[in-house]
């Protein structure tokens, strides 16, 4: 019974956290796509959406880590280090496969933008699979 109690406003606060993350997860993507709409820089837009995913996935990841016990922490450690060797094989390959098809497309940032966009997806899926283990 005192495990529980001392376990419930842990559980609490990272509902919360989650609950928060999500709909943050939410508005970088509405900004993401408001930008878009606008019919400016794409490439722009897309860098502002990965640069404000990573920052994200950063701080979810820290606000999981600062709340779990020394083995939990160990592995999470150990998954998160396993997901970045993955997130570099991916990046490697989808900026192969860009830059095989650059000679192919019209010059511009278009190719850069999808790029850059293909990364910011992958940096969510983590953003959001962090926060099921929280729920979890």
């Amino acid at each position: 019974m005192k495990l529980l109690l001392l376990c419930l406003p842990l559980c609490i606060s990272l509902t919360v956290f989650g609950q928060t993350t999500k709909t943050t997860v939410d508005s970088i993507e509405i900004r993401y796509q408001q930008c878009l709409s606008q019919g400016g820089s794409s490439y722009g837009c897309a860098l502002a959406y990965y640069q404000e995913m990573d920052r994200l996935l950063a701080a979810v990841y820290n606000e999981v880590y600062s709340n779990l016990d020394n083995p939990r922490r160990e592995t999470l450690e150990l998954a998160q280090a396993q997901w970045a060797e993955k997130k570099e094989a991916y990046f490697k390959d989808i900026e192969t496969r860009a830059d095989k098809k650059r000679p192919l497309t019209l010059a511009g940032l278009d190719d850069d933008m999808i790029l850059t966009d293909n990364k910011a997806a992958y940096l969510k899926r983590r953003v959001i699979d962090l926060l099921k283990a929280i729920h979890s």
